[in-house]
């Protein structure tokens, strides 16, 4: 059943994917945020058909969840920023190909450990570690549009097709910082409340395992790459690098872990 409802939730995003080709100008904003829209609903209803009342660890729902906040996030950034949405070229594509992979686990492996009793701090620790990786994907998102429009001014390719829809050096850039501070702060409140429940569990403040490790190492990344922002203003492609390590690092504590533990060892 949620195979089906994958699958669906993949339809409903090619409108998002497709249309901003669809015309050699920008289009029509409405459009574009009733497509996206429309693959957040496809999205949402797949992540609450896996819930099902409980909460489940396995890999396919961490992917679906991130699709449904990433976007949800995009579309609240977008609303404010009108440049951001620009970004929709590449990350409708990315999520559709997380929802692919996602569709396909979701129907070879079994649930990972629900856990249906939760108390408070698990909650505040599950949403801020949701929201730190929806942030840092569009962070990295963010920092793929700087890398790709700063090789195309070097090469002298910036009437690509491709690369006149995305957003500017300059936007780009401003928007993975600032995606990267908002991170900054939801992870700093999501390893507290880890650590809370933690003690209220072990009576110990913190079990430095792989997850944890590697939560930890991206916050110090992130807290490096924001002073060095603020006191020698780097940029560019020495901020992508950065950006993009942040990104893999979380991406091995949140779904990577569980492709291990839900894919590989079972």
């Amino acid at each position: 059943m949620t195979v089906f409802w994958g699958m669906l939730a993949l339809v409903l995003m090619l409108p998002a994917m497709l249309m901003p080709w669809m015309s050699k100008t920008d289009g029509s904003p409405l459009l574009m945020r009733g497509a996206l829209f429309l693959a957040l609903i496809g999205a949402s209803f797949t992540t609450m058909i896996h819930l099902m009342g409980h909460w489940d660890g396995g890999v396919s729902i961490s992917l679906w969840i991130t699709i449904s906040f990433s976007l949800l996030l995009f579309l609240c950034f977008s609303l404010l920023v009108k440049e951001f949405e620009k970004l929709s070229l590449l990350l409708v594509p990315y999520l559709f190909v997380l929802g692919f992979f996602a569709v396909i686990w979701g129907g070879q492996s079994a649930a990972a450990n629900p856990i249906d009793r939760m108390d408070n701090w698990l909650v505040l620790h599950i949403l801020a570690s949701i929201l730190t990786y929806a942030l840092c994907t569009l962070a990295a998102i963010s920092a793929v549009s700087v890398q790709l429009r700063e090789r195309a001014l070097k090469l002298k390719k910036i009437e690509s097709p491709f690369l006149v829809k995305l957003p500017s050096v300059y936007d780009s850039d401003r928007f993975q910082v600032s995606l990267l501070t908002m991170a900054e702060v939801v992870l700093g409140l999501g390893i507290l409340t880890g650590i809370a429940k933690q003690y209220s569990v072990s009576g110990y403040y913190l079990d430095l395992d792989h997850k944890s490790l590697l939560a930890l190492l991206a916050f110090v990344v992130i807290a490096v790459l924001l002073l060095l922002h603020k006191f020698i203003g780097i940029r560019g492609q020495n901020a992508v690098r950065f950006v993009l390590a942040v990104y893999l690092l979380l991406t091995l504590a949140y779904p990577g872990v569980k492709f291990v533990t839900d894919i590989l060892l079972v």
